[in-house]
C-alpha cells in the first residue's frame, strides 16, 4: 500500500472513531422519543398473564370471557367496545385477575375519556396493587393506579374519592424518600373536609395497624356522629376498644357492627 493511501486510511478512521465514540449523533428529537419510550414501557405483558391465567379459569368463566372476547372484535363503535371491555374487566375481577381487569379498566378509559372511566381504572389498578404478591406486578399496579387517578382529577380536581384513592396508592407503596407521604396526604385531605367519613375511616384503620388506638377511636366515633348507622365504623370501634381493654365499650360497639 502506497504512503498516500495509508495516509488516506488514517484520516478516514480518525473521522469516523470521532464521529461515533467523540459525538453525540442523535437529534433532540429521536432523544426525546427515546426517553418516550422507555417511560412508556410496560412491567408487566397483560399478553402473558392472560395466557398464564387462562388455563385456570373454571368453564363456565372460560366461556363467558371468549364470547366478551369475541363481541370485543365485532364491536362497530367505540360505545359498544366500552361496554364490552368494561364487562371483561368485570369478568377477569370475578376470576381473581384483578391486574387483568385493571388493564380493561384501563381501555376502557381511554375510549370514554372521562374522570369516571379513569376513576374507576384507578381504584381497580390499588385493588389490583394490594392483591399481587410478585414485586413487579405490584410496582406495575401501583404506577397505572396513580396514573389513572391523577387523569381523573385533571378533569374532576374536586373527585374526593380519586384524591382517597390516590393517597391510598402512597400509603401502600410509599416512595423511599417520602415514606409517610400517603399519611401526610390523607391528612391534608381531612383538614380540606373535616367531615367526610372515607377519609375518617382510612385514617383510623391506619390508627390501627400503628397502634395509635386512640386516635382511631376519637376518629371512628367522629364517623358515627356523622352517620349513626354506619356499620363497618362500629366494627372497627369494636376492635379498637378491645385493644384498649374496654370490654364493655367494645361490647357496645360490637353489638351495632351489622347495621346496614
Amino acid at each position: 500500500m502506497q504512503r498516500s493511501q495509508i495516509f488516506s486510511l488514517l484520516i478516514f478512521t480518525g473521522l469516523f472513531l470521532l464521529l461515533y465514540f467523540g459525538c453525540d449523533t442523535k437529534s433532540k428529537s429521536h432523544k426525546l422519543e427515546e426517553k418516550s419510550r422507555v417511560g412508556n414501557f410496560e412491567l408487566v405483558s397483560i399478553e402473558r398473564l392472560m395466557r398464564e391465567a387462562r388455563p385456570e379459569l373454571d368453564p363456565s368463566a372460560k366461556a363467558a370471557i371468549s364470547e366478551l372476547e369475541q363481541q370485543l372484535k365485532l364491536s362497530d363503535s367505540d360505545s359498544a367496545k366500552v361496554k364490552a371491555v368494561k364487562r371483561l374487566s368485570s369478568a377477569w375481577y370475578n376470576s381473581g385477575q384483578p391486574l387483568i381487569a385493571g388493564h380493561y379498566a384501563d381501555e376502557a378509559a381511554k375510549l370514554e375519556d372521562s374522570p369516571e372511566a379513569w376513576s374507576m381504572s384507578g381504584t381497580t389498578y390499588a385493588l389490583a396493587a394490594k392483591a399481587v404478591t410478585d414485586p413487579t406486578e405490584k410496582q406495575h399496579a401501583v404506577s397505572k393506579s396513580r396514573e389513572a387517578l391523577e387523569k381523573a382529577l385533571s378533569m374532576a380536581p374536586e373527585n374526593m374519592d380519586a384524591k382517597i384513592n390516590l393517597a391510598l396508592t402512597y400509603v401502600e407503596a410509599p416512595p423511599k424518600d417520602e415514606p409517610m407521604k400517603g399519611v401526610m396526604m390523607l391528612l391534608g385531605l381531612n383538614r380540606e373536609a373535616p367531615e367526610n367519613t372515607s377519609v375518617l375511616m382510612q385514617l383510623a384503620r391506619l390508627g390501627m395497624q400503628t397502634g395509635q388506638y386512640d386516635k382511631a377511636v376519637a376518629r371512628l366515633e367522629k364517623v358515627i356522629e356523622l352517620r349513626p348507622t354506619f356499620g363497618a365504623a362500629y366494627c372497627q370501634l369494636a376492635l379498637a376498644y378491645k385493644e384498649l381493654q374496654q370490654a364493655e365499650k367494645a361490647q357496645l360497639a360490637l353489638e351495632k357492627c351489622d347495621i346496614k
